[in-house]
């Protein structure tokens, strides 16, 4: 009889890691009764989900089989145009060095292009806001840039990925839907398309894990001694413009992260790119709404919020449960066939896991959709627009900030009279 999927987990888990560190034989390490047959850290595993795995070429046996140089700059973009090589699963080596640059150069590209959203975003606010708007909401304007940034993003990734996934048998039912993302797994050929697709969102969900971290802390170095006192070298605290829904947001994060990850490594980019595409479709009305608000533009503010409001409920709240993981739960007794590499144990570690994330992400989006009905009721009944989930308990809103500036503008110049 097989183990519960938490001790199969905590198990798999320890020994990849042991096996990375070249102690495989670390059981031997700790008491007998944790070891002992039945017991929770006795279910050793044989074999990892990788090595069950149809194997993808590296770059090293691309070089071998056309016995050219390796580090020809010819071989690298035909390399990357090859089908169903290590680069289409993120945790291989090719696939990590890759990852490594495409982080690089979207920071890079970062810190040009946000100085610049923020400068437009700047005038923008001296004109609609005033002067003493801009000077006492540099934070805002700080995430003015990044939102123009995310933006641009999810609107050319959702163009592009409805362009390559639109004709994919997974999206029409009447090919097999959702059904087909598990038919033949883990035969799948790996086209160059879905390759970089994966591999640029999982840069971006690497590189935004990275931003929401820098807009949330300040990190400052400070003596190890103080008032004869051993302290940490790091200082870290909260930073002013930490979102006001950083816990869900940190949780998003990290739960998306490992979907990436896991749905790439396990050989499952087909439906992981069917979660990106609901993320990435709605996330665009998400932006637009937070830019328009900013503007102050009342008009393209509630149109903006309404397609949200639509786009959410479509694809976050029916697609991706009603759809995606509802496949998943009907159709994943198509890995565990007669000529399925997935053996009983790696069925039993794989589901839980994937089905336990993908019902997580789905809850947040829950959650979400309540705040987005609470700045429904401001909005209509009370005529404030304020992202609930932009500010911290006891911020003031928009509206109250601008009023704000405004009496102190006033009593300024009444002094000065």
């Amino acid at each position: 009889m097989l183990p519960s999927w938490p001790v199969l987990t905590a198990n798999y888990i320890l020994d990849n890691i042991f096996q990375t560190l070249c102690i495989s034989n670390w059981r031997n390490y700790i008491p007998d009764g944790m070891r002992m047959k039945g017991a929770w850290l006795s279910h050793e595993s044989s074999e990892f989900i990788s090595d069950v795995l149809p194997r993808l070429d590296t770059y090293s046996d691309f070089v071998a089989q056309n016995k050219s140089s390796y580090w020809s700059f010819s071989n690298m973009m035909q390399f990357a145009r090859t089908p169903s090589t290590s680069l289409g699963v993120v945790t291989t080596k090719d696939s990590l060095v890759v990852l490594f640059g495409l982080v690089f150069v979207m920071r890079r590209i970062k810190g040009i292009l946000i100085p610049y959203f923020c400068s437009v975003g700047r005038q923008i606010g001296r004109s609609t806001h005033g002067l003493s708007w801009e000077i006492n909401n540099e934070e805002r304007i700080i995430k003015f840039g990044e939102y123009v940034f995310r933006f641009m993003y999810h609107l050319t990734v959702s163009i592009v990925g409805l362009w390559y996934f639109w004709d994919k048998p997974w999206w029409d039912e009447q090919k097999g839907g959702v059904e087909t993302v598990f038919i033949g797994h883990p035969y799948h050929p790996i086209d160059v398309g879905m390759t970089w697709y994966y591999l640029l969102q999982c840069a971006y969900n690497i590189e935004a894990m990275l931003s929401l971290m820098e807009l949330s802390f300040t990190f400052k170095t400070q003596s190890i001694v103080k008032d004869a006192k051993i302290q940490s070298p790091l200082k870290i605290s909260w930073s002013s413009t930490c979102r006001g829904d950083f816990p869900e947001m940190f949780v998003h994060h990290v739960i998306t992260n490992l979907l990436v990850i896991g749905s790439s490594h396990c050989r499952f980019t087909r439906i992981g790119s069917m979660v990106f595409m609901v993320h990435d479709i709605s996330d665009v009305p998400v932006d637009m709404s937070k830019l328009a608000n900013f503007m102050k533009w009342k008009v393209a503010t509630i149109v903006s919020f309404s397609l949200l409001l639509v786009t959410w409920v479509a694809a976050r709240l029916y697609i991706l449960p009603f759809v995606i993981v509802k496949g998943v739960f009907d159709y994943n007794s198509r890995l565990y066939e007669v000529e399925s590499l997935i053996n009983v144990k790696h069925y039993f570690l794989m589901l839980p896991a994937f089905e336990g994330l993908l019902l997580g992400i789905t809850s947040l989006h829950g959650f979400w959709f309540l705040i987005l009905v609470r700045i429904l009721f401001r909005l209509v009944v009370k005529g404030e627009r304020h992202d609930l989930s932009e500010h911290k308990h006891g911020e003031k809103s928009e509206d109250e900030m601008v009023h704000s500036d405004s009496m102190k503008e006033t009593s300024t110049n009444k002094k000065m009279d």
